[in-house]
């Protein structure tokens, strides 16, 4: 008996490996099934085994090595159209018709004749019963995963901006998400290099004068700038085709785009677009969890929550009993889990942690991924060695420039101002370091860009723009999540929570500077608490042990769910932008000057702080946030302070140039008013051929005239540039009109310049119209390809390239086999590079 069914199960082995090469190919020729090949193979496989396994009895007189080969060969002949009844959905095979053929096919072959005739049916009859139920089975699946997948696109690839709350912005208004969505790049998490800094840093610090609190916040500075500089980059899709591993830990600060990212995987997924994430199989399906609400039924497993969520959110048909199972089982299935981080106690963490490895255990041989912020992640959730560890990466420069493209081509249906808009928001960008660091958050980019689409520029006032970007981040982003400030805080309101936040940033402000001109200043943890938990305890009168509770719960949701303060390594929290700890310290300074009814407290800080690189932003965002009569007495205050070396430097006029350029309100009117003062002294400075008037000092003016454009002062400056017009350089003074409100009355000069018999100003007007961008200068550049002096062809080749336009292609590929370097220099990178083939 034993060798009867160890005949029987081997069989069933061998029939698997023949049908996946042949027989599924044999069935599904000529009909139209829901089935793949991998469904039918393990619908066969299963039957044979089963019918093997049940009736023992038929083959064991016959050659083991033959059984194969006649099974195979009966399944794609003489029972072949019997089999494929329930692939065209015509029910069940007949036992009987098979039952015979079976019989005569055995006895015809001179290995099989000895079968034992009396278990033919028996034996059929399993199998037949076996593989109709799993081929229905399969279909059932199939036409279950089509509505599944359909559903999931519905509900994911629609981005609704409800949590955004935006002047002027239509209610519900929202988009598909591939008309938007740009791929972040993600970095590999180099634990090793992490967990093994340098020994010379060790003996620094042991070595240093260094209290154990500053020592510790070094070690963390350090471990920072190591994270940004070890590990592979490359885009979020590859991780899923990554070949060594299957599971993956994704990390990313607040609105990187860890949700938005997932969303996108889903849809490609889902509608099988498989080329988008560099996977070859198609038929996957992708299960999505949000970890919060998983967690929030504590007694239910993965596959019950997944049902419940697909049944509560998803238009879906009932789906048939062991759906996701089936899948599971089969290892075709990405599994997402999103937002570990939103658990806000630490051992329910460590709860969900196991839950989900327990899952993926039973299910092994699947793809999952799970996201959280940094704040929200031990290492020792998951074993590095088996999961591998990403984090995803802020915007650079080209997609933020790809974002504003897909942003206005999807939002404006008109072509021509689709441009106008994105020309605006570019230059917007551009013009402001700080919004550009901003910018490189999707979720603040997000928040630019819809100011902008509403109000058509941005505003000049940077404060506006910050004051709206925390607004959101405070009390509208996590609007849509379901959490507020009373759940966290309880009697403490969002009123309160501003008030905090000012304190924090200004007493934070105040600890000092950071080499990091993203993030804010490092404070431990310990030190951050005390603080809170005093002002607090001002704030609303209490007792000193409840203010502390108070503050842990103020500092968890000002980490976890809003995102300005990131805990920056073990035990020490910075702002998770410079620009927002400079923003609420300014607000903090002007609420005192406020409520102290006395200005001379603005005047103090401008007094103290003017020119210190650390206060620069404050100073100017102090001054920009005042009632015009007042921001020109802060301003007069800049100008008499007589700064050291200021005949030289001239960092007083330079900077209160900087605050037209804020294009503080009503400014022009206030009185005395020192702007017609400042912009006529920068002008001289332009003008001026002083030696102590360095090219330093005049490319500083330069930038500061040409960032009054749309402001109260942009007719003033132009104005006041085009009575010294003779003693500026022609191609510069261009370039002003240009900037200031005359770019098609500069660009026509430009491009007669263009043919000038100095080769010096050929190649600077080339240069010049390439960063003003206009296509109109697309035929005289190409002219310039062929000028006799390399300078004039290296400039056209640049221009050419910052425009990009495919007519120059030919010229530049010609200029790539030109005699000089630079010229070839210039024209390598406007030329296309050949598509990489995968």
């Amino acid at each position: 008996m034993e060798t009867i069914i160890m005949i029987g199960a081997m069989v069933g082995a061998w029939v698997g490996e023949l049908v996946t090469v042949e027989v599924s190919k044999a069935l599904l020729s000529g009909v139209t099934s829901k089935l793949n090949p991998s469904d039918l193979d393990k619908a066969i496989k299963t039957a044979t085994i089963e019918a093997c396994k049940q009736e023992t009895r038929l083959f064991y007189s016959c050659p083991p090595d033959f059984i194969p080969k006649f099974l195979c060969n009966f399944f794609k002949e003489q029972g072949l159209s019997e089999l494929q009844k329930p692939l065209e959905n015509e029910g069940k095979p007949d036992v009987d018709y098979l039952a015979v053929v079976f019989q005569k096919a055995a006895l015809a072959d001179s290995k099989m004749k000895e079968i034992k005739i009396d278990y033919v049916y028996s034996w059929m009859e399993v199998f037949v019963t076996t593989y109709f139920q799993n081929t229905d089975n399969c279909i059932r699946f199939q036409i279950a995963k089509e509505n599944y997948l359909q559903q999931l696109v519905n509900w994911f690839d629609d981005v609704k901006f409800a949590g955004i709350a935006v002047p002027g912005q239509e209610v519900e208004k929202s988009e598909k998400l591939v008309n938007i969505f740009v791929l972040p790049e993600v970095q590999e998490d180099n634990h090793k290099d992490i967990n093994n800094l340098n020994s010379s840093i060790e003996t620094e610090l042991l070595s240093s004068n260094l209290s154990q609190s500053q020592q510790q916040l070094l070690w963390e500075q350090r471990q920072r700038a190591l994270r940004k500089s070890s590990g592979r980059k490359f885009l979020a899709s590859q991780i899923l085709s990554q070949t060594n591993c299957q599971k993956f830990v994704l990390l990313g600060a607040p609105g990187s785009g860890k949700t938005t990212l997932l969303s996108y995987f889903v849809v490609m997924l889902a509608q099988k677009q498989i080329e988008q994430l560099n996977i070859t199989a198609a038929d996957y399906l992708p299960i999505i969890i949000p970890i919060r609400d998983f967690a929030r039924q504590a007694n239910i497993s993965v596959i019950e929550y997944v049902k419940q969520f697909v049944e509560k959110n998803l238009c879906v048909k009932t789906l048939p009993v062991g759906f996701f199972e089936y899948w599971l089982e089969d290892g075709h299935t990405f599994i997402f889990f999103d937002g570990l981080d939103e658990i806000a106690q630490e051992n329910k963490r460590y709860d969900v942690v196991r839950k989900i490895e327990n899952f993926l255990g039973q299910f092994p041989t699947n793809c999952a991924v799970i996201t959280s912020r940094p704040a929200g992640y031990k290492r020792d959730f998951f074993n590095t060695q088996e999961f591998a560890h990403y984090e995803l990466l802020s915007f650079d420069d080209e997609k933020i420039e790809k974002f504003i493209n897909c942003w206005y081509n999807s939002r404006i249906q008109d072509k021509s101002e689709a441009e106008r808009r994105k020309t605006t928001l570019r230059e917007a960008l551009n013009k402001n370091e700080r919004l550009k660091l901003l910018a490189r958050n999707p979720l603040l980019l997000t928040i630019i860009a819809l100011i902008h689409r509403y109000q058509a520029v941005l505003p000049k006032g940077r404060h506006k723009l910050y004051e709206k970007a925390v607004e959101t981040l405070l009390t509208s982003w996590d609007a849509n999540k379901e959490i507020n400030v009373n759940h966290f805080l309880q009697d403490i309101d969002i009123e309160d929570l501003l008030f905090l936040m000012r304190k924090l940033a200004f007493w934070i402000h105040g600890q000092g500077s950071t080499a990091d001109k993203e993030g804010g200043t490092l404070i431990a943890c310990e030190d951050l608490l005390d603080k809170l938990k005093r002002e607090i305890k001002s704030l609303k009168e209490i007792e000193l042990y409840k203010a502390e509770e108070k503050a842990k719960r103020f500092l968890s949701l000002i980490q976890e769910r809003t995102g300005l303060l990131n805990e920056q390594g073990q035990d020490c929290y910075a702002f998770v932008h410079k620009t927002f700890q400079e923003y609420l310290c300014a607000r903090e300074i002007n609420y005192q000057a406020d409520d102290q009814d006395d200005f001379d407290i603005v005047l103090q800080y401008i007094d103290q702080h003017l020119h210190d690189p650390h206060w620069r932003e404050v100073l100017l965002l102090l001054i920009t946030q005042q009632a015009p009569n007042k921001a020109a007495t802060a301003i007069r205050k800049v100008l008499s302070k007589n700064s050291e070396y200021e005949q030289w430097l001239h960092r007083d006029l330079l900077f209160a140039g900087n605050c037209l350029a804020e294009d503080i309100k009503n400014l022009k009117t206030a009185k005395d008013s020192p702007a017609i003062e400042i912009l006529q002294n920068l002008v001289n400075l332009e003008v001026s051929d002083s030696l102590q008037v360095s090219s330093q000092i005049k490319s500083q003016v330069f930038q500061i005239l040409c960032s009054l454009n749309e402001t109260a002062f942009q007719t003033q400056a132009l104005q006041l540039l085009k009575e010294k017009e003779q003693q500026i350089e022609q191609v510069r003074f261009q370039k002003y009109r240009a900037a200031l409100g005359e770019k098609k009355a500069a660009v026509d000069r430009l491009l007669e310049l263009l043919k000038d018999s100095e080769s010096n100003v050929r190649s600077s007007a080339a240069n010049a119209l390439g960063r003003i961008g206009t296509e109109t200068a697309i035929p005289g550049l190409l002219e310039l390809l062929k000028d006799s002096e390399s300078n004039v062809r290296s400039s056209a080749a640049n221009a050419l390239g910052n425009i990009g336009t495919e007519t120059a292609i030919p010229g530049l590929l010609e200029l790539l086999k030109d005699s000089e370097s630079n010229v070839r220099s210039s024209a390598a990178p406007a030329s296309p590079a050949p598509c990489p083939h995968f």
